[in-house]
């Protein structure tokens, strides 16, 4: 049963990869790589986002430094999404894990149904190079 259950939870992975949400994710992340100023702010954006966090666990949210962090953020979010290349990005990468997550809420709905599961919150996969969407099928 076990084998059954695997073998189609592969079919499911496989349709999603093949889906059209999957290939505008990756017709969208090659058009951003190739995009030298929009990678630029995106690396930017990554590093301060994590400036952030890390920043946020040692102080208060409302502490000089971190708000300073926050509105530099900001600002390079409104810059990188400037770039139509970068929207297009982040709407196909929206929408792959709008189509994961789906997937997901409605096993365990149906699940739920039959067997004592809890729903919990709606997650992203976070499991691509850049820490979100998906990597159906790719080796980054």
């Amino acid at each position: 049963m076990m084998d059954a259950l695997m073998a189609k939870a592969d079919t499911i992975a496989e349709m999603i990869c093949q889906s059209e949400a999957a290939h505008q994710y990756w017709k969208a992340r090659a058009k951003m790589e190739s995009h030298t100023e929009a990678q630029k702010l995106f690396e930017t954006l990554k590093l301060k986002t994590n400036n952030r966090i890390g920043l946020s666990q040692a102080l208060p949210a409302d502490h000089p430094k971190v708000q300073e962090l926050a509105a530099e953020i900001q600002v390079l979010e409104e810059r990188l999404y400037g770039i139509p290349v970068a929207m297009q990005y982040k709407e196909a990468q929206a929408e792959l894990n709008d189509l994961v997550q789906g997937v997901m809420h409605l096993l365990l709905v149906r699940l739920g149904e039959r067997l004592p599961v809890e729903l919990g919150p709606r997650q992203g996969c976070g499991k691509g190079p850049d820490g979100n969407g998906c990597t159906c099928g790719e080796n980054d």
